[in-house]
Parts: structure tokens; sequence; C-alpha cells
């Protein structure tokens, strides 16, 4: 036995351990039964696994056909195996029963009889204890994995003021009850799945049942089944295995940590994807405008939330446009600047050697490597570097020349409003696309700040996310979602569900009048 010949056999293994192919192929398992000598049987697991120095295997007795125990030290509760497997399996041998009752002694909840060599690994590599019974062809296993994970903590890249401080963790099973805990509804439909050969990453599609569109709940686990990769490691590098258009800077599915977004998801009808040892679950279909949305929108006021709403818009459009405006009318159409201002920042620029776009771009970049220190530095030094390195590395540019004063504040404004995406990744990609647009506009001045812009847009207009348009409800334009998109009305009025994820029951509530009697 060999690790290519156990690879291979990972892949048979279907729908027998509750966790669904990947690719949901019948493939016909290869017949490997077991023998009924417990050190056999043993030592085949041994063989299978190279022998490797974190799977135990001990004999009950010192008796030629003892029973065999097999685990994975590295994995299991020690504590749990010593005292709820061995001790009973100790008492029912000393006193002479059949081995057949050993469902009787060992009272562990969780357990399964495996006659296969294939699936007993898996099981054995997922953390349960293997037993091996003389006179028995099979293996009794019983659960008794460890659970390493840290606890529910407060949410730290989509922080709030009002509303739940919950995040999910990396534990699969502590997300679910966060969910669980918010949709007490039977009609929550959980669906296992496996991705990678090799780290047999447990993957979660959830939907209501009844609401969600099966189309899109469909086309989500047939994607995630056609993924054919050895590992997968979170739900950032499944997003990007799942996307309509995987060479798109733009985000197709909206990543949270926040249990409270993707419950808010799962009822307007969309499919929700959890993997486990990923703090991160996302939701889909998304569209562009929900990335500027943020939970907190909804547990304020409706005025107030509109307000912030078109803040981050607007934030989001001068990120991109503000440097490129900028370079443009210096380089070409300096003749709209007033006639003041032009003087002081002829003045500010007179010792700068380089044009509008190199200065630009220098600057540019220069935050962007600020930025990517800070955030690799410890906490309590990456952000002292950030304001130190700003301020100093900006002085000591306008006193050598690199730059001027002015170019500097536009270039920190332009960097500031990119921060208030409440979406980290779509926060990412307004970053990347403000580079070619300030090139454009460095090359043909409001031609090409022009063209960006358009290019742009018709790059978002020809987006998808699981087939659904990803510019609605703009385009195609649809009246009645407009009420939740950069502004959000009264909660009375957002009865409906939006037209993007085509629920099968459109109304969500029945609110009373706004005007109350």
């Amino acid at each position: 036995m060999t690790t290519k010949w156990l690879n291979g056999l990972i892949k048979t293994l279907s729908q027998r351990q509750g966790l669904n192919d990947r690719r949901g192929a019948s493939r016909e398992i290869p017949e490997l039964p077991l023998t009924e000598d417990p050190r056999e049987n043993a030592q085949r697991v041994l063989d299978a696994v190279n022998h490797s120095i974190d799977v135990v295997s001990e004999s009950l007795t010192t008796e030629r056909h003892a029973p065999q125990v097999l685990y994975l030290k590295s994995m299991i509760d020690t504590s749990v195996m010593q005292r709820d497997i061995i001790r009973p399996l100790k008492s029912l041998h000393l006193q002479g029963k059949s081995w057949n009752l050993i469902h009787e002694y060992v009272t562990i909840g969780q357990r399964r009889v495996v006659e296969e060599l294939t699936e007993a690994i898996l099981l054995l590599m997922d953390g349960w204890t293997l037993v091996a019974l003389p006179g028995q062809s099979r293996f009794q296993c019983f659960k008794t994995d460890k659970e390493q994970s840290r606890p529910v903590s407060k949410a730290e890249n989509q922080s709030i003021v009002m509303g739940p401080q919950e995040a999910f963790s990396e534990s699969l099973e502590i997300n679910i009850s966060l969910i669980r805990k918010r949709l007490k509804t039977p009609d929550l439909e959980i669906i296992s799945l496996v991705v990678g050969d090799l780290t047999q990453t447990k993957v979660i599609v959830l939907g209501i049942k009844g609401i969600v569109n099966d189309e899109y709940m469909k086309l989500m686990i047939k994607r995630i089944r056609n993924i054919e990769t050895d590992g997968l490691i979170g739900s950032g590098e499944l997003v990007q295995l799942l996307d309509d258009q995987p060479l798109s800077p733009f985000p197709q599915y909206n990543l949270s940590e926040r249990p409270d977004s993707v419950v808010a998801g799962l009822i307007e009808g969309k499919v929700a994807v959890i993997v486990a040892g990923s703090p991160y679950a996302f939701t889909g279909p998304s569209s562009f405008i929900e990335f500027f949305h943020s939970p907190e929108d909804y547990y304020n006021r409706w005025a107030a939330s509109s307000l912030v709403r078109m803040l981050r818009l607007m934030g989001v459009i001068g990120s991109i446009t503000f440097s490129g405006i900028y370079v443009a009318t210096l380089q070409y159409h300096y003749e709209i600047i007033p006639a003041n201002m032009l003087k002081t920042i002829a003045l500010s620029r007179a010792k700068v050697p380089f044009p509008p776009l190199y200065e630009a771009l220098f600057l540019e970049l220069t935050l962007e490597v600020l930025r990517e220190a800070g955030a690799r530095l410890p906490a309590k030094v990456g952000q002292t570097m950030g304001i130190v390195g700003g301020i100093v590395i900006g002085q000591a540019a306008v006193s050598a020349g690199f730059t001027s004063n002015v170019m500097i504040i536009v270039v920190s404004l332009s960097a500031l409003a990119s921060f208030v995406t409440p979406s980290y990744v779509m926060g990412n990609a307004v970053r990347v696309v403000r580079f070619p647009v300030i090139v454009l506009a460095g090359m043909w001045g409001f031609l090409g700040l022009t063209s960006g812009v358009l290019m742009i847009l018709i790059h978002l207009l020809n987006l998808s996310s699981l087939h659904a348009p990803y510019m609605s409800p703009f385009a195609p334009l649809r009246l009645a979602d407009l009420k939740d998109t950069f502004l959000r009305l009264p909660t009375q009025l957002l009865s409906f569900r939006p037209m993007l994820t085509r629920s099968k029951r459109n109304r969500k509530n029945n609110s009373p009048s706004l005007k109350r009697k």
C-alpha cells in the first residue's frame, strides 16, 4: 500500500460518508474486504499511511488475536478515547463477554461500521478512532476528534457601531450554529460537499427551501463539484474558482465575516457557502451595488443610512477619478483652472522635474507600499509606521522636489476615499482600477480619462454572478428594486425581495402603513 494508491482510492469515496463526491460521478469502488484478523487489518492501515509517526496502533491485550485500536494522536481527544473506548473494551474483555456487545459498553454517540479499508482510512484522517475486533472483517469507528478553534469573536474587517458584533470562526460547526441561531426554520437546507483530493475540505452550501431559486442552488453545487484541485484552503480561494469571469478584478460574490449579513442574504433568497477552516462565508448571486451596503444600514434610521450610502458611492467615484482628473488638467487642460489657483499650483510645482503623470504614479505606489507595510507589521507598530512614514516621506518628497504639496493632497484624498467601501475585496478592486485610469488620463487627458471610465462601466455591464446581471437593478432597469440601492427607503417599503435572486416567494413581509392610526 502506498500514498499514491491511497490518493487514488480517496477519489472513489461517494455519499457513504454523508459527504457528496465533489464531482458527483458514480464510479465503481474497488472491493477491499477486510480480514477477520485485527492485527492484519491494523497493519494494512499503517502501510497505507506509510507508518506516519502520529498514527498509533494499540493492542488491547497481549493475545495474538486481541482487538486493535488505531487513532491519529494529533487529531483526537485522548482523554475521551481512553475513557469511552479503551476502558469499556478492557472491561468487556475482563468479563469474558462477546465482542458483539461493544455498542452496549462504548457509549460514544457518533459511531459507524465500515467494511472497506478506504473508508476506514478517511475516517481515521478525520479524527475517528478505529477498533478492529477479532472475528469481524470490519472496523468499529467512533468519533473522538478534538475541536481546535478560536471562540466566537468580534468582527474586525466589517465592524459596525449598531447591531450584532459576532463574527465567524474557523470551525464549521460553530459557523453553522451561528446561522442556526438566527434562522430557526426547518426549511434551511444544508448540503455538504468535499473539495480537494489532498485536503478533503468540507464545503457547506445553504439555502432556504421555498425561497431560494432552485437553479441558483443547483448551479452553485454543480460548480463546486466540478472543481478539480489538490487542495482548498479557504473561502477566498473557492470564490475565485466559482467566478463567472475569473479575469475580472471585481468580486462577483459577497464575502462576509458576519453571520447576520449571511442570514440576511439567505432571507432574500440567495445561496450561501461556508468553507471549513475559513472565518468567511459568501453569498450569491450578488450585484455591484451590494458591495457598498453595510449591515449597519438596516439597523440605523433610513435617512442617515441613505446619506452614508451616497457618501460611499461618491467616495468610490472620487477614488477612481480624482487623481486622473488632476493629472489630465495639469498636463492638457490647465486653462480650466482659475487664475489664482493656477498660480498656487505653479509655485508648488516649480521644483518638480517630473510631469504630473509620473508624480502621481510615484505617490500612489508609495501609499500602497505604506498601506501594505502597515498591514503586515505587528498591530502596535503598523499603525505608527503608517502615520509616521506617510508624514516623513511626504514632507521629505516635497523638500527634495520629487512632488508638490497639491499632488500629495489629491493622492491622499483619493486613497482615503477608497477605504469607505464596506467590502475589503471591492476596496482592493477600486485601488487596482485607479492606476490604469491615471495612466490614460496622463496620456490623452480628459479623453483618456473618459475612455477609462467607460471601459470600466462596459466591463461591469458584461459581468454576471451565477448568471445573474451584475449591475442589477440598473441594467436591466428594475424600478421596484431602486429603493434599496444608493438610497435606503424606510423598512416598511422594503417588503419585496430583489428580482436579482428570482425568489420563489417575492414578498418577505406585510409591513404596516407608514402612517399609523
